[in-house]
């Protein structure tokens, strides 16, 4: 009984502990946040701007251009809830079809016409940040954001899709 006393006390310590760590890094507390000093590069960082701070520090970007950058990224972030709509629309036509025994060509040839549209719109999206972005920029530094693409490794030391290792190219 003792024991299962103090093994509850220890949960009860260790669930606050991590609390208030989550705490203090959410809410900017030791200079994590917005306006607090330089304990996530020269300026305070947002948590989802963290990313992007090496990519900055590297480019050495302003302030402006850092707001524009992010504001491009904001709008790419804005199509996301379309492409959650039509994935449940898609989703749906597909168990439709599936569940009636036949697979119907013309309900999933209407899913694809919806996936092209959407498609379509999703570049002229990223067409419109790239320009945002490279407008925002002076020309050496869209020559070091154009390498760090070129290398796969935008954000930093890691690749898109896994871990850095040191003999990957």
């Amino acid at each position: 009984m003792l024991s299962f006393i103090i093994g509850a006390a220890c949960a009860v310590g260790a669930i606050k502990l991590f609390r208030r760590a989550r705490h203090f890094h959410v809410h900017g507390y030791g200079g994590f946040g917005p306006g607090y000093g330089n304990a996530c590069g020269r300026r305070g960082f947002r948590p989802r701007q963290w990313l992007l701070r090496s990519t900055f520090e590297d480019l050495e970007t302003t302030p402006g251009q850092e707001k524009v950058i992010l504001a491009a990224l904001h709008e790419l972030r804005g199509d996301k809830g379309v492409v959650l709509d039509e994935l449940k629309q898609t989703r749906a036509d597909l168990a439709r079809a599936v569940r009636g025994g036949m697979v119907d060509d013309a309900a999933l040839e209407e899913a694809f016409a919806r996936h092209d549209r959407l498609l379509a719109r999703l570049r002229v999206s990223f067409v419109e940040a790239i320009k945002k972005v490279a407008e925002a920029l002076d020309e050496p530094q869209r020559a070091r954001l154009a390498d760090r693409l070129e290398r796969g490794r935008p954000f930093g030391g890691a690749r898109w899709g896994g871990p850095y290792r040191a003999w990957s190219v």
